[in-house]
């Protein structure tokens, strides 16, 4: 860098250097000096434009870099939300303190590059002027004349990019997800706040990792009652929410410590989740209907499935169960269930899984348990699974395991089911699930009456 720097200076003072004759030509003394005078001085500016044009070109890419330095996120958009935004406002803050901290930055860009060039600019100068002061001078006026440049075009560049910057926050803080999130109170889930409670439900034999698929707000005509069923088992660790662990899996990313007016409130992209505790985002779960409107729903569930396998999970519990939002059910019984009937007492290494309606020798929807074993069997393969598409996900999930060698249990005390039995029961303390419930108030009389409690 230096030596191409001294060339151009060189060069500079080549093509502007007074030559002995011309001085020579000149018989007055006077005359000459001034003559002389007058030359260095339009030799001067020229060295200035060349030396200015130089840094200037050097220093750009110092300046790109610089005003691509990542700009703190506008966090203030996700905690407080109006239906009006000071955008210019934001916009001069924002400016003024990038514009604070790369000022500092150019400052000491120019001071480096100006001692990188020092010897080469000095040598140009001296060769040309000989006054001490002259040069100190001409030494000044290029650095002051690079930075000012320098500063211009950065100053440009910043506003620039904070604009566009805040012109996408902006659109992203008006948006109605963002200001559903914000509106949306944060809840508590007592099953991962409360450590004894948390620890009870971990220790439990044999484990159990529990999930089910949730319709939501906004993309299903059933969403709304699915997630308040939901947030009604979140909030009395009942359900899924007693178990080892769970999931719940959705279309869109949820938060599930928060609930508003539009039930749980779907991630916004650019948003920090380390504090939230997020449903499975599995894309669309719409379905179409078959005979009697029954959903030909095997589609998101091979999905779900895939999911699962994905996030290996299965591999450190005994036994996987899948519910509806609409089934209310005991995992403790359950518990005690396989420890009675299963030929393993309950541990995870017996291939099978559980036919729940002896009316129809199947295993019906509203809660389907299946081995360790028998789960990655189907986890790994269920893409082999051939002439069950497009089916109901139990009938789907019936053929595919026994297609894979998983063996089916008749389990006939397992569920309650009004499409099964024709009936429903909840009185009954020894069954480990009821389907359905669909409306939250039905839900919890269904539970209390099969628990002997009262359950608010």
């Amino acid at each position: 860098e230096q030596v191409t720097l001294r060339r151009v200076f060189v060069e500079a003072a080549m093509w502007n250097k007074v030559t002995d004759d011309e001085v020579q030509t000149q018989h007055d003394e006077q005359i000459a000096r001034e003559f002389y005078r007058n030359r260095s001085n339009r030799c001067i500016g020229n060295r200035v434009q060349v030396a200015c044009v130089f840094l200037v070109g050097l220093m750009a890419a110092v300046a790109v870099v610089i005003t691509r330095m990542p700009v703190t996120s506008l966090s203030i958009f996700y905690k407080t939300m109006d239906d009006t935004i000071a955008r210019d406002d934001m916009e001069k803050k924002v400016e003024a303190d990038v514009e604070q901290d790369v000022g500092k930055d150019v400052d000491e860009a120019v001071e480096h590059v100006m001692e990188e060039a020092s010897d080469a600019l000095n040598k140009t100068i001296k060769a040309d002027i000989s006054d001490e002061a002259m040069r100190l001078k001409l030494r000044a006026k290029i650095t002051q004349d690079v930075k000012h440049k320098l500063n211009k075009r950065v100053k440009k560049d910043v506003k620039k990019d904070v604009a566009n910057d805040v012109e996408r926050d902006v659109k992203r803080a008006v948006s109605p997800v963002i200001k559903v999130y914000a509106a949306s109170g944060e809840i508590d889930i007592p099953s991962l706040q409360d450590l004894k409670l948390k620890k009870q439900f971990a220790a439990a034999w044999p484990s159990l990792f529990c999930w089910c698929v949730m319709m939501t707000v906004g993309n299903h005509p059933l969403g709304w009652m699915e997630e308040t069923l939901i947030k009604q088992q979140l909030d009395h660790s009942i359900g899924i929410f007693a178990c080892n662990e769970w999931a719940v899996i959705t279309d869109d990313r949820l938060a599930l410590n928060r609930w508003g007016e539009h039930g749980f409130p779907k991630i916004p992209e650019g948003i920090d989740t380390d504090n939230d505790t997020l449903t499975w985002a599995i894309g669309s779960t719409t379905v179409a209907k078959g005979a009697q409107t029954n959903p030909l729903n095997s589609g998101p569930f091979q999905t779900a499935w895939k999911a699962l396998q994905r996030s290996k999970r299965l591999d450190n519990h005994d036994w996987v169960v899948k519910v509806d939002p609409d089934t209310v059910w005991f995992p403790v019984r359950l518990r005690s269930h396989l420890q009675t009937y299963m030929p393993g007492h309950g541990n995870g290494r017996d291939n099978i899984f559980l036919k729940n309606c002896p009316r129809f020798n199947s295993m019906q929807g509203p809660v389907e348990v299946i081995s360790r074993k028998g789960a990655i069997n189907l986890e790994n393969n269920i893409q082999n699974c051939g002439g069950v598409w497009g089916v109901g996900e139990d009938h789907f999930m019936v053929a595919c395991v026994q297609q894979l060698g998983v063996s089916p249990f008749m389990e006939a005390s397992l569920l309650n089911d009004k499409y099964c039995d024709g009936y429903v029961d909840c009185s009954n303390t020894w069954k480990v699930a009821f389907h359905p419930h669909k409306n939250p108030t039905n839900f919890l009389a269904c539970y209390n009456t099969s628990m002997k409690v009262d359950v608010h």
